[in-house]
């Protein structure tokens, strides 16, 4: 997207139907940011916790009057839309049925429609995702003729954090005895305590655990008050900001299905699974079947003998954890959210990838580079250091990237960008260094696909900030980084006649 055009989405969020609905649907509005566009969440019911978290992401939150699913419901939205000139409208909950979808594009509206069981009697929107392991056509027999379907697990809605842990591959212990215990955003059925408590029954002192408990539940208070009167060996952490981390560092992982399963999968941690209803129940089953996980059968009958032995199961056994692992990360590749955008925003530039550069590259690379610089810069010569380290320093550098920008596999052009330390404080900052496409290339947005690409993968990491230098009188790439969203806030000096 060229342009700052707008996604609406219309989710909920609540202690009853928990959070779900809404972290997925923000994992698409990151990836619509990160295109270049604005997003707008339409809520009638949400909770503090979803709140903070939404505004942190720069989401717009509009909240709405009306019983959810209605046909007023459905005018507002529809509204709300043309007022804010909406690209697409996103639906996401069990409530919204056919009649709501078919309100919506009565008025004219673009709708992509997020289900996981076919809930609704017919399908009228453009687009329908369903992420799930058993979605299939048969779901959406009853559906109009242009409605497109995305299906399946390689839509998985990753949000960002977990982007930057698509390379990365699980090491496999001899004895896995790190333990997460996780329920997701709200837990409204309270498993996490009746886990905690069959956990500190069968009083296993070789296991460490851990306790995430979601910033909607009402249940912290209870859960903290068994792990310190029995003395638990477990931590809680409360909404905490590191969750890729948190699933990184423990073997495995006690969850009760939703949103976190796709999570799990994807980071290749082993998965003991509780279902909370029946389309959960349907998924953990399938997913069991493909030896990604183990049931451990319905959320409301905790059974402490089923998940002690299974607990000592998979514990000691590296090989299943490690078949886990694999059938995890074959499962969820973390790149669905990309895919999802790239159907409802095709990228101007499909044709322009982008590909490491590699030592072999070396002589190519430095002879591009050198044509950059001597544009920029016409008195430009490159020095015997800048020919002998130059690269080279690139290269050594874990938190360099460095890639050739490609057009049908031919090399156009190239893109370094990175993480540098806060000169002062425990913070990464995001860098653009260069940015080069050959004359012939130019104006045709590709530099910006590859700016809103590096801008994208800088993101994974969290930098406090991504910035970047522009030479005075380069005014192209001052409006192309305006264009994206950058502001001019410091001017730098360099002594003119250098150091002496």
């Amino acid at each position: 997207m060229r342009n700052p055009h707008t996604l609406l989405v219309r989710a909920d969020a609540s202690v009853a139907i928990g959070t779900g609905h809404v972290m997925r649907c923000l994992a698409l509005a990151q990836g619509w940011q990160d295109a270049g566009g604005k997003v707008v969440f339409a809520m009638a019911e949400s909770t503090a916790a979803v709140h903070e978290r939404l505004q942190s992401e720069r989401v717009e939150v509009v909240n709405l009057e009306t019983a959810v699913g209605s046909a007023q419901d459905a005018a507002q939205v529809a509204a709300l839309a043309q007022a804010r000139h909406a690209d697409w409208v996103v639906v996401d909950g069990y409530r919204f049925d056919a009649g709501y979808q078919r309100s919506l594009k009565n008025a004219g509206i673009k709708l992509l429609f997020v289900d996981d069981n076919g809930h609704a009697t017919h399908y009228s929107a453009d687009l329908v995702v369903n992420q799930n392991i058993h979605a299939s056509e048969q779901l959406y027999a009853s559906r109009e003729s242009y409605t497109q379907l995305l299906l399946g697990p390689c839509y998985a809605l990753l949000r960002r954090e977990f982007w930057r842990w698509r390379e990365w591959k699980r090491e496999i212990p001899a004895v896995g005895d790190r333990v997460l215990v996780t329920m997701g955003g709200s837990d409204p059925d309270n498993v996490s305590l009746r886990v905690i408590e069959c956990l500190v029954e069968i009083k296993t002192p070789i296991l460490q655990t851990t306790a995430l408990i979601g910033g909607s539940s009402p249940h912290l208070k209870g859960v903290k008050d068994v792990v310190v009167r029995n003395g638990c060996r477990i931590k809680l952490l409360v909404e905490p900001n590191n969750v890729p981390e948190l699933m990184k560092e423990n073997d495995l992982a006690i969850i009760a299905g939703g949103g976190t399963l796709s999570e799990l999968l994807f980071m290749g941690c082993a998965v003991l699974s509780y279902a909370r209803n029946p389309v959960q129940a349907r998924v953990v089953h399938d997913l069991e079947a493909m030896t990604a996980l183990r049931s451990l059968g319905p959320s409301d009958s905790v059974n402490t003998g089923l998940l002690a032995s299974t607990l000592r199961e998979i514990v000691g056994s590296s090989d299943l954890r490690a078949q886990m692992a694999a059938a995890g990360r074959r499962i969820v590749d973390g790149w669905g959210v990309a895919r999802v955008v790239e159907v409802l925003a095709p990228q101007e530039n499909a044709g322009v990838t982008m590909k490491p550069v590699t030592s072999a590259e070396r002589e190519e690379f430095l002879r591009m580079a050198e044509d950059h610089f001597h544009e920029l810069n016409p008195s430009f010569v490159p020095h015997l250091d800048w020919k002998a380290n130059y690269f080279e320093k690139i290269q050594s550098g874990s938190e360099f990237f460095l890639r050739w920008v490609l057009i049908g596999g031919k090399r156009v052009g190239f893109i370094l960008f990175g993480l540098e330390d806060h000169r002062f404080l425990p913070r990464k900052t995001g860098a653009i260094y260069e940015l080069y496409v050959v004359p012939d290339h130019r104006r045709k947005g590709v530099a910006t696909t590859c700016a809103q690409e590096a801008i994208r993968e800088l993101r994974a990491f969290a930098p406090s900030k991504i910035q970047l230098d522009v030479m005075v009188g380069n005014l192209g790439a001052v409006r192309l980084w305006e264009s994206l969203g950058f502001d001019k806030v410091t001017e730098r000096f360099v002594l003119a006649d250098g150091i002496r």
